[in-house]
């Protein structure tokens, strides 16, 4: 198996190829039996790839026959993906092969660029411990490294509002036992200061807090700007 069929099965296990075009391209394929055994390399054939529920099996069969071979987690990660902190401590096995190459710096605490020691695969990271506990993480590459090692960022995280975003599609809000912790007034004066014009729902979203809840911050927010001007 080739690393390019290998890089192919993989991206269809965690989700990154549509079924029809993993289809299209399994078909084209006539050396994957051996490897892949009789039943799957013909339930890949056979599979109705229009019903999700095959397809899901499928995707998780693919992963279990690839996972003893791997050297990393990185082929494992969604292109874009969020990694939790905590719980079960899965991101430490992430981590243990990834090192850090840049950091943005101060203003923008929260963002660096880290490449793999074992499949040279390089992601760009927002490591948000303030409201998520998650790192949410992009595949990006040499040429992004290089960029971002001259100064030139990428766009995907470089503002604290895009990070929460990411948030909201990858995972989900926590829910804070102080409705006015800390972690979440630094929030709203954060997203209030990158855009001004932010609304209470925009920041309730964000947060997944009530439109009320986002509004009392965003007043307090607007409050401190003005006493700090």
């Amino acid at each position: 198996m080739t690393e390019d069929q290998i890089n192919k099965l993989w991206a269809f296990s965690r989700g990154d190829t549509a079924a029809p075009e993993f289809e299209l391209w399994f078909y084209a394929q006539s050396s994957l039996e051996a490897t892949l055994g009789d039943e799957l390399y013909h339930e890949l054939l056979s599979v109705d790839y229009g019903n999700s529920d095959e397809v899901w099996k499928l995707r998780k069969e693919v992963a279990d026959l690839l996972s003893p071979r791997k050297r990393c987690e990185c082929l494992t990660i969604p292109d874009m993906g969020a990694i939790p902190m905590g719980g079960d401590f899965y991101f430490e096995k992430v981590f243990e092969t990834l090192e850090k190459k840049v950091e943005f710096g101060p203003d923008k605490w929260w963002l660096y660029l880290s490449k793999c020691r074992c499949c040279t695969t390089v992601w760009l990271i927002a490591q948000d411990e303030r409201i998520y506990d998650d790192f949410f993480m992009v595949r990006s590459n040499d040429t992004e490294l290089a960029e971002a090692l001259a100064g030139r960022w990428p766009q995907q995280f470089l503002t604290y509002e895009r990070v929460l975003a990411a948030g909201r599609r990858l995972s989900n809000p926590p829910q804070f036992l102080d409705p006015m912790a800390g972690s979440l007034q630094w929030t709203a004066e954060d997203l209030f200061a990158e855009r001004p014009n932010i609304s209470a729902k925009e920041i309730g979203y964000l947060l997944g807090i009530s439109d009320d809840h986002a509004s009392t911050l965003l007043k307090l927010a607007i409050g401190k700007s003005k006493t700090l001007t």
